[in-house]
Protein backbone atom coordinates (compact mmCIF):
# COMPACT_ATOMS: atom_id res chain seq x y z
CA UNK A 1 0.00 0.00 0.00
CA UNK A 2 1.44 3.11 -1.16
CA UNK A 3 1.97 6.24 1.46
CA UNK A 4 -0.14 8.62 -0.98
CA UNK A 5 -3.40 5.97 0.02
CA UNK A 6 -2.60 6.57 3.52
CA UNK A 7 -4.55 9.41 6.11
CA UNK A 8 -2.36 12.35 6.66
CA UNK A 9 -1.27 13.13 10.28
CA UNK A 10 -1.77 9.37 11.29
CA UNK A 11 1.53 9.25 12.95
CA UNK A 12 1.63 12.66 15.06
CA UNK A 13 -1.99 11.60 16.06
CA UNK A 14 -0.51 8.18 17.45
CA UNK A 15 2.38 9.65 19.01
CA UNK A 16 -0.33 12.36 21.08
CA UNK A 17 -2.02 9.80 22.17
CA UNK A 18 0.40 7.46 23.03
CA UNK A 19 2.00 10.68 25.77
CA UNK A 20 -1.52 11.56 26.70
CA UNK A 21 -1.51 7.80 27.95
CA UNK A 22 1.36 7.59 29.34
CA UNK A 23 0.90 11.19 31.57
CA UNK A 24 -3.06 10.78 32.59
CA UNK A 25 -2.42 6.87 33.11
CA UNK A 26 0.69 7.22 35.28
CA UNK A 27 -1.38 10.16 37.35
CA UNK A 28 -4.07 7.15 37.84
CA UNK A 29 -2.00 4.48 38.39
CA UNK A 30 -0.01 6.23 41.40
CA UNK A 31 -3.19 7.45 43.04
CA UNK A 32 -4.97 3.98 42.81
CA UNK A 33 -1.76 2.13 44.12
CA UNK A 34 -1.61 5.46 47.19
CA UNK A 35 -4.87 5.81 47.65
CA UNK A 36 -6.78 3.11 46.33
CA UNK A 37 -10.54 3.71 45.23
CA UNK A 38 -10.76 6.64 47.82
CA UNK A 39 -9.36 8.30 45.02
CA UNK A 40 -13.05 8.26 42.93
CA UNK A 41 -15.45 10.85 44.79
CA UNK A 42 -18.34 7.85 44.92
CA UNK A 43 -19.80 7.42 48.29
CA UNK A 44 -21.47 4.88 50.54
CA UNK A 45 -24.91 6.94 50.28
CA UNK A 46 -26.25 5.18 46.93
CA UNK A 47 -23.72 7.24 44.62
CA UNK A 48 -21.38 4.03 43.24
CA UNK A 49 -20.61 4.57 39.37
CA UNK A 50 -19.30 7.97 38.96
CA UNK A 51 -16.98 10.11 36.03
CA UNK A 52 -14.77 6.95 34.94
CA UNK A 53 -18.69 4.74 34.58
CA UNK A 54 -19.68 7.95 32.62
CA UNK A 55 -16.85 7.31 30.20
CA UNK A 56 -16.43 3.50 29.72
CA UNK A 57 -20.58 3.40 28.83
CA UNK A 58 -20.08 6.72 26.64
CA UNK A 59 -17.68 5.30 24.88
CA UNK A 60 -18.62 1.73 24.96
CA UNK A 61 -22.13 2.71 23.41
CA UNK A 62 -20.40 4.58 20.69
CA UNK A 63 -18.16 1.74 19.57
CA UNK A 64 -21.23 -0.11 19.30
CA UNK A 65 -22.90 2.68 17.53
CA UNK A 66 -20.32 2.71 14.67
CA UNK A 67 -19.87 -0.94 14.69
CA UNK A 68 -23.91 -0.69 13.57
CA UNK A 69 -23.05 1.77 11.20
CA UNK A 70 -20.88 -0.06 9.65
CA UNK A 71 -23.23 -3.04 9.76
CA UNK A 72 -25.92 -0.79 7.72
CA UNK A 73 -23.42 0.33 5.19
CA UNK A 74 -22.59 -3.40 3.90
CA UNK A 75 -24.74 -6.10 4.98
CA UNK A 76 -27.49 -4.15 5.22
CA UNK A 77 -26.74 -1.90 2.00
CA UNK A 78 -27.32 1.79 2.89
CA UNK A 79 -25.68 3.60 0.55
CA UNK A 80 -24.78 6.67 2.26
CA UNK A 81 -22.56 4.58 5.07
CA UNK A 82 -21.30 2.17 2.44
CA UNK A 83 -17.99 4.21 2.01
CA UNK A 84 -17.77 4.70 5.76
CA UNK A 85 -17.90 1.04 6.79
CA UNK A 86 -13.83 0.32 6.69
CA UNK A 87 -13.70 3.62 9.30
CA UNK A 88 -16.56 2.56 11.26
CA UNK A 89 -14.74 -0.64 12.07
CA UNK A 90 -11.73 0.87 12.82
CA UNK A 91 -13.50 3.51 14.98
CA UNK A 92 -15.36 0.99 17.06
CA UNK A 93 -13.06 -1.12 18.03
CA UNK A 94 -10.60 1.80 18.92
CA UNK A 95 -13.45 3.53 20.94
CA UNK A 96 -14.37 -0.30 23.02
CA UNK A 97 -10.03 -0.31 23.45
CA UNK A 98 -10.62 3.03 25.67
CA UNK A 99 -13.91 1.91 27.02
CA UNK A 100 -12.24 -1.25 28.63
CA UNK A 101 -9.57 0.64 29.99
CA UNK A 102 -11.77 2.86 31.75
CA UNK A 103 -14.34 -0.21 33.36
CA UNK A 104 -10.90 -2.65 34.02
CA UNK A 105 -9.41 0.54 36.00
CA UNK A 106 -12.47 1.73 37.96
CA UNK A 107 -13.14 -1.99 39.15
CA UNK A 108 -11.35 -3.11 42.26
CA UNK A 109 -10.57 -6.51 41.11
CA UNK A 110 -11.19 -5.65 37.30
CA UNK A 111 -9.33 -9.56 36.88
CA UNK A 112 -12.07 -10.95 38.65
CA UNK A 113 -14.78 -9.84 36.60
CA UNK A 114 -13.33 -11.10 33.48
CA UNK A 115 -14.27 -14.84 34.55
CA UNK A 116 -16.75 -14.25 37.54
CA UNK A 117 -19.55 -12.57 35.14
CA UNK A 118 -19.34 -15.60 32.35
CA UNK A 119 -18.90 -18.38 34.69
CA UNK A 120 -21.62 -16.77 37.64
CA UNK A 121 -24.17 -18.20 34.84
CA UNK A 122 -26.51 -15.05 36.02
CA UNK A 123 -28.56 -15.33 32.99
CA UNK A 124 -31.48 -13.13 34.47
CA UNK A 125 -28.93 -10.54 34.44
CA UNK A 126 -28.73 -8.23 31.54
CA UNK A 127 -25.26 -7.86 32.36
CA UNK A 128 -24.66 -11.67 31.39
CA UNK A 129 -25.84 -10.97 28.08
CA UNK A 130 -24.57 -7.52 27.91
CA UNK A 131 -20.75 -9.71 28.68
CA UNK A 132 -21.71 -12.05 26.59
CA UNK A 133 -22.52 -9.35 23.46
CA UNK A 134 -19.34 -7.45 24.22
CA UNK A 135 -16.81 -10.36 23.75
CA UNK A 136 -18.75 -11.37 20.85
CA UNK A 137 -18.53 -8.08 19.38
CA UNK A 138 -14.65 -7.74 20.30
CA UNK A 139 -13.82 -10.69 18.94
CA UNK A 140 -15.55 -9.75 15.78
CA UNK A 141 -14.31 -6.59 15.24
CA UNK A 142 -10.40 -7.73 16.22
CA UNK A 143 -10.81 -10.09 12.82
CA UNK A 144 -12.50 -7.65 10.92
CA UNK A 145 -9.38 -5.57 11.72
CA UNK A 146 -6.61 -8.53 10.68
CA UNK A 147 -8.36 -9.27 7.83
CA UNK A 148 -10.36 -6.91 6.12
CA UNK A 149 -8.64 -3.30 7.14
CA UNK A 150 -4.90 -4.23 7.52
CA UNK A 151 -4.85 -6.44 4.19
CA UNK A 152 -6.07 -3.61 2.02
CA UNK A 153 -8.80 -6.50 1.03
CA UNK A 154 -11.85 -4.74 -1.36
CA UNK A 155 -13.99 -7.56 -0.17
CA UNK A 156 -17.28 -6.75 1.32
CA UNK A 157 -17.27 -8.95 4.79
CA UNK A 158 -21.20 -9.19 4.99
CA UNK A 159 -21.41 -12.24 7.12
CA UNK A 160 -18.59 -10.85 10.10
CA UNK A 161 -20.35 -7.44 9.49
CA UNK A 162 -23.48 -8.83 10.37
CA UNK A 163 -22.42 -10.72 13.41
CA UNK A 164 -21.06 -7.20 14.58
CA UNK A 165 -23.95 -5.41 14.01
CA UNK A 166 -26.40 -7.47 15.86
CA UNK A 167 -24.03 -8.16 18.71
CA UNK A 168 -23.67 -4.32 19.22
CA UNK A 169 -27.51 -3.92 19.26
CA UNK A 170 -27.49 -6.45 21.71
CA UNK A 171 -24.75 -5.36 24.19
CA UNK A 172 -26.51 -1.73 23.88
CA UNK A 173 -30.08 -2.97 24.03
CA UNK A 174 -29.04 -5.39 27.41
CA UNK A 175 -26.98 -2.55 28.96
CA UNK A 176 -30.01 -0.10 28.58
CA UNK A 177 -31.96 -2.84 30.53
CA UNK A 178 -28.80 -2.56 33.42
CA UNK A 179 -30.23 1.08 33.95
CA UNK A 180 -34.23 0.49 32.68
CA UNK A 181 -35.14 -2.49 35.27
CA UNK A 182 -33.89 -0.71 38.43
CA UNK A 183 -37.06 -0.14 39.53
CA UNK A 184 -35.54 1.26 42.67
CA UNK A 185 -34.32 4.09 40.42
CA UNK A 186 -37.57 6.01 38.99
CA UNK A 187 -34.86 8.60 36.72
CA UNK A 188 -33.79 5.40 35.12
CA UNK A 189 -36.80 2.84 35.34
CA UNK A 190 -38.61 3.84 31.96
CA UNK A 191 -39.64 1.30 28.99
CA UNK A 192 -38.41 3.82 26.39
CA UNK A 193 -34.60 3.97 27.92
CA UNK A 194 -33.56 0.86 25.63
CA UNK A 195 -34.42 2.99 22.54
CA UNK A 196 -33.03 6.00 23.73
CA UNK A 197 -30.04 4.83 23.87
CA UNK A 198 -30.08 3.12 20.95
CA UNK A 199 -30.26 6.06 19.31
CA UNK A 200 -28.05 7.65 20.82
CA UNK A 201 -25.18 4.89 20.28
CA UNK A 202 -25.95 5.49 16.84
CA UNK A 203 -25.88 8.84 16.62
CA UNK A 204 -22.59 8.98 19.08
CA UNK A 205 -20.88 5.74 16.25
CA UNK A 206 -21.92 7.96 13.36
CA UNK A 207 -20.41 11.00 14.70
CA UNK A 208 -17.02 9.44 15.55
CA UNK A 209 -16.72 7.99 12.39
CA UNK A 210 -17.88 11.46 10.12
CA UNK A 211 -15.38 13.59 12.52
CA UNK A 212 -12.54 11.01 12.06
CA UNK A 213 -13.50 11.02 7.89
CA UNK A 214 -13.61 14.72 7.96
CA UNK A 215 -9.86 14.53 9.87
CA UNK A 216 -8.45 12.46 7.34
CA UNK A 217 -9.41 14.56 4.06
CA UNK A 218 -12.24 11.87 2.99
CA UNK A 219 -13.79 13.15 -0.11
CA UNK A 220 -14.01 9.26 -1.84
CA UNK A 221 -17.79 9.90 -3.19
CA UNK A 222 -19.07 12.70 -1.09
CA UNK A 223 -19.47 9.98 1.51
CA UNK A 224 -19.01 12.68 4.48
CA UNK A 225 -21.87 14.65 3.48
CA UNK A 226 -24.27 11.78 2.04
CA UNK A 227 -23.89 10.28 5.66
CA UNK A 228 -24.15 12.90 7.44
CA UNK A 229 -27.90 13.55 6.33
CA UNK A 230 -28.68 11.13 8.95
CA UNK A 231 -27.18 13.18 11.36
CA UNK A 232 -30.42 15.71 11.60
CA UNK A 233 -33.25 13.55 12.29
CA UNK A 234 -31.13 11.65 14.66
CA UNK A 235 -30.53 14.77 16.65
CA UNK A 236 -34.23 15.53 16.58
CA UNK A 237 -35.29 12.29 17.55
CA UNK A 238 -32.73 12.83 20.70
CA UNK A 239 -34.32 15.78 21.34
CA UNK A 240 -37.47 15.05 21.73
CA UNK A 241 -36.23 12.07 23.97
CA UNK A 242 -34.65 14.21 26.28
CA UNK A 243 -37.51 16.99 26.08
CA UNK A 244 -40.50 14.56 26.88
CA UNK A 245 -38.27 12.77 29.71
CA UNK A 246 -37.76 16.04 31.23
CA UNK A 247 -41.57 17.02 31.22
CA UNK A 248 -42.87 13.62 32.45
CA UNK A 249 -39.68 14.28 35.16
CA UNK A 250 -40.89 17.52 35.96
CA UNK A 251 -44.80 17.04 35.73
CA UNK A 252 -44.47 13.74 38.20
CA UNK A 253 -44.36 13.50 41.99
CA UNK A 254 -42.98 10.64 42.30
CA UNK A 255 -40.13 10.33 44.69
CA UNK A 256 -37.01 9.44 43.05
CA UNK A 257 -37.79 12.18 39.95
CA UNK A 258 -37.42 15.44 41.74
CA UNK A 259 -33.79 15.24 40.48
CA UNK A 260 -35.20 16.58 37.02
CA UNK A 261 -35.10 20.24 38.67
CA UNK A 262 -31.56 19.91 39.20
CA UNK A 263 -30.87 18.36 36.00
CA UNK A 264 -33.33 20.85 34.16
CA UNK A 265 -31.49 23.81 36.51
CA UNK A 266 -28.20 22.89 35.52
CA UNK A 267 -25.98 24.93 32.97
CA UNK A 268 -24.92 21.33 31.38
CA UNK A 269 -28.35 20.17 30.51
CA UNK A 270 -29.01 23.72 28.71
CA UNK A 271 -25.07 23.90 27.05
CA UNK A 272 -26.49 20.16 25.69
CA UNK A 273 -29.77 21.34 24.44
CA UNK A 274 -28.07 23.83 22.77
CA UNK A 275 -24.83 22.31 21.02
CA UNK A 276 -27.62 20.18 19.70
CA UNK A 277 -29.71 22.49 17.89
CA UNK A 278 -26.81 23.74 16.60
CA UNK A 279 -25.85 20.16 15.64
CA UNK A 280 -29.04 20.16 13.58
CA UNK A 281 -28.55 23.76 11.98
CA UNK A 282 -25.32 22.99 11.01
CA UNK A 283 -26.26 19.33 9.02
CA UNK A 284 -29.70 20.51 7.92
CA UNK A 285 -29.29 21.48 4.38
CA UNK A 286 -26.35 20.17 1.87
CA UNK A 287 -24.77 23.03 1.67
CA UNK A 288 -24.14 23.21 5.26
CA UNK A 289 -22.53 19.23 5.12
CA UNK A 290 -20.99 19.84 2.02
CA UNK A 291 -18.59 22.34 4.01
CA UNK A 292 -15.67 20.46 6.18
CA UNK A 293 -15.51 23.54 8.83
CA UNK A 294 -19.64 23.15 9.34
CA UNK A 295 -19.58 18.99 9.70
CA UNK A 296 -16.82 18.98 12.04
CA UNK A 297 -17.78 20.89 14.18
CA UNK A 298 -21.32 20.03 14.04
CA UNK A 299 -19.67 16.15 14.81
CA UNK A 300 -17.93 17.93 17.85
CA UNK A 301 -21.09 19.62 18.91
CA UNK A 302 -22.81 16.26 18.85
CA UNK A 303 -19.99 14.48 20.66
CA UNK A 304 -19.95 16.81 23.23
CA UNK A 305 -23.97 16.93 24.04
CA UNK A 306 -24.24 13.26 24.41
CA UNK A 307 -21.34 13.30 26.94
CA UNK A 308 -23.24 15.83 28.63
CA UNK A 309 -26.44 13.36 28.77
CA UNK A 310 -24.99 10.42 29.44
CA UNK A 311 -23.18 12.12 32.32
CA UNK A 312 -26.47 13.75 33.15
CA UNK A 313 -28.39 10.09 32.65
CA UNK A 314 -25.94 7.96 34.75
CA UNK A 315 -24.91 10.80 37.49
CA UNK A 316 -28.52 12.11 38.06
CA UNK A 317 -29.75 8.77 38.52
CA UNK A 318 -27.94 8.18 41.48
CA UNK A 319 -28.01 11.88 43.34
CA UNK A 320 -32.02 10.30 44.91
CA UNK A 321 -30.70 8.35 48.02
CA UNK A 322 -32.20 4.90 48.53
CA UNK A 323 -32.96 5.47 52.16
CA UNK A 324 -33.07 9.25 52.91
CA UNK A 325 -33.29 9.67 56.64
CA UNK A 326 -31.38 6.48 57.55
CA UNK A 327 -27.54 8.65 56.92
CA UNK A 328 -28.24 10.76 53.47
CA UNK A 329 -30.77 14.19 53.38
CA UNK A 330 -31.83 15.61 50.22
CA UNK A 331 -29.79 14.75 47.32
CA UNK A 332 -26.24 13.42 46.75
CA UNK A 333 -23.83 15.37 46.23
CA UNK A 334 -20.60 14.36 43.73
CA UNK A 335 -17.77 16.14 41.95
CA UNK A 336 -15.26 14.13 39.48
CA UNK A 337 -12.01 14.08 41.51
CA UNK A 338 -9.45 14.98 39.83
CA UNK A 339 -8.19 11.20 39.47
CA UNK A 340 -11.72 10.89 37.39
CA UNK A 341 -10.98 12.90 35.37
CA UNK A 342 -7.65 11.32 34.28
CA UNK A 343 -9.26 8.44 33.90
CA UNK A 344 -11.50 9.92 31.72
CA UNK A 345 -8.79 11.47 29.71
CA UNK A 346 -6.80 8.31 29.43
CA UNK A 347 -9.36 6.47 28.24
CA UNK A 348 -10.08 9.54 25.44
CA UNK A 349 -6.43 9.29 24.64
CA UNK A 350 -5.99 5.67 24.64
CA UNK A 351 -8.94 5.56 21.87
CA UNK A 352 -7.36 8.14 19.69
CA UNK A 353 -3.86 6.32 19.99
CA UNK A 354 -5.51 2.93 18.69
CA UNK A 355 -7.38 5.00 15.98
CA UNK A 356 -4.63 6.63 14.83
CA UNK A 357 -2.71 3.88 14.77
CA UNK A 358 -4.85 2.08 12.09
CA UNK A 359 -5.00 5.75 10.46
CA UNK A 360 -1.75 5.47 10.12
CA UNK A 361 -1.13 2.04 8.85
CA UNK A 362 -4.65 1.06 7.18
CA UNK A 363 -6.53 2.45 3.70
CA UNK A 364 -10.14 3.32 5.71
CA UNK A 365 -11.66 5.68 3.18
CA UNK A 366 -13.96 3.28 0.91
Amino acid sequence: MSAETLPRGGNAGFAIGVVGVLITGAWVIWQLMTQGHVAFNMSSDGLMWGLPIVAYDFLLMSACGAAIVAALGIAVGVRDFEPLARRATWVALALMIGAAAALLLELGHPVRSLYTIPLNLQVKSPLFWKYLSIVVLGITLLALAANWLAKGEESRPKTALTVAGIAATFAVLTGALLYATLAMRPFWHSGEVPLMMLLEAVLGGLAFTLLAARAAGDRDGQSSAHAARWVAPLVVLTLLFLAFRAVVGLASNLDGLQVWNKVVGSAAFWVEIVFLLLALWLTATAAKRASDGMQTLAMILVIVALAIGKYEFVIAGQLVPLFKGSWAYGLIQYAPSATEWALAALSVFLAYAVYAFGASRFRLAG
